[in-house]
């Protein structure tokens, strides 16, 4: 993900660690009623660049491709 911010180009890299392989395998193995409860968490005091990071989670967790 690239933002645009006076000219210089911010990059924000989605780190993937097992436990979130663990969770994306969850939401898989659970039924599309359950699929609804999945998800991350904004923080209270969240910034853009939470936001990004947040935002590119849930879209990797929805993707439907296998965690490995």
């Amino acid at each position: 993900m690239a933002k645009k911010d006076n000219n210089i180009e911010k990059s924000y890299k989605l780190k993937i660690t097992e436990r979130d392989k663990e969770f994306k395998r969850r939401y898989q193995a659970a039924s599309p009623e359950e699929r609804k409860t999945f998800g991350y968490d904004f923080p209270n005091d969240a910034d853009a660049h939470d936001l990004e990071i947040v935002s590119a989670m849930e879209e990797w967790l929805r993707d439907g491709n296998p965690v490995d």
